[in-house]
């Protein structure tokens, strides 16, 4: 499930995340986990879209938040 590139400045590179698969994949390898609030609900957003029950654009807004929040959103398209 595509979106609208979301661009990440993390360990000193910048990764583009462009699918809820690879939104996981980044939550992931996030060093605090899903432990801080909006990683959480970046990880509920983006199973409720792979579930079909909101849109893939919502998931990609919860996870643009959680880049906002962690100050590591470089840019997004």
């Amino acid at each position: 499930m595509a979106f609208d590139i979301v661009w990440v400045a993390f360990e000193g590179r910048v990764i583009a995340v462009s699918s809820i698969d690879e939104a996981w994949n980044f939550l992931a390898a996030w060093p605090g986990g899903l432990h801080t609030e909006m990683a959480h609900l970046a990880g509920i957003a983006l199973t409720r879209a792979e579930a079909g029950t909101i849109s893939t654009a919502e998931a990609r807004q919860a996870f643009l938040d959680f880049c906002i929040d962690a100050e590591i959103l470089a840019r997004f398209d």
